[in-house]
């Protein structure tokens, strides 16, 4: 089976073309509908997790508080992705599969309840 240079050029050219032109005509379509807009002051200040800045400055440290809902998030959103590769899995791999699971399960769930016990997921902080 030969294919000729158009056959394999074209669908490339295609996708280039629409990987490049999708976004500049919406950066373009976006600028032609803001271009006369006028924009608020709040716009331009710094703006940190829903509180308002207490100084105009970055260089200012964060609390600690930030990080560890974002350690948090990452540890709720690891235990997720490891839920769908499993559950395809699951048929092939049979009890051993479920019993590492359920382990891997309790390890997970007992560092939240310690996480829960110490305060750390109160958000009313």
């Amino acid at each position: 089976m030969h294919m000729d240079t158009f056959e394999i050029v074209f669908p490339f050219t295609v996708l280039l073309l629409i990987g490049v032109g999708a976004p500049a005509f919406m950066t373009g379509f976006n600028w032609f509908l803001n271009r006369n807009r006028t924009t608020w002051r709040s716009k331009d200040e710094p703006y940190e997790c829903g509180l308002a800045s207490t100084s105009g400055s970055a260089d200012q440290p964060i609390d600690v508080k930030f990080y560890l809902v974002a350690m948090l998030f990452l540890a709720f959103d690891l235990e997720v992705a490891f839920l769908y590769p499993w559950a395809v899995r699951f048929l092939k791999g049979g009890w051993d599969m479920l019993w590492a699971f359920l382990v891997f399960l309790v390890l997970l769930e007992s560092a939240y309840l310690y996480l829960f016990r110490k305060g750390a997921l109160d958000w009313r902080k």
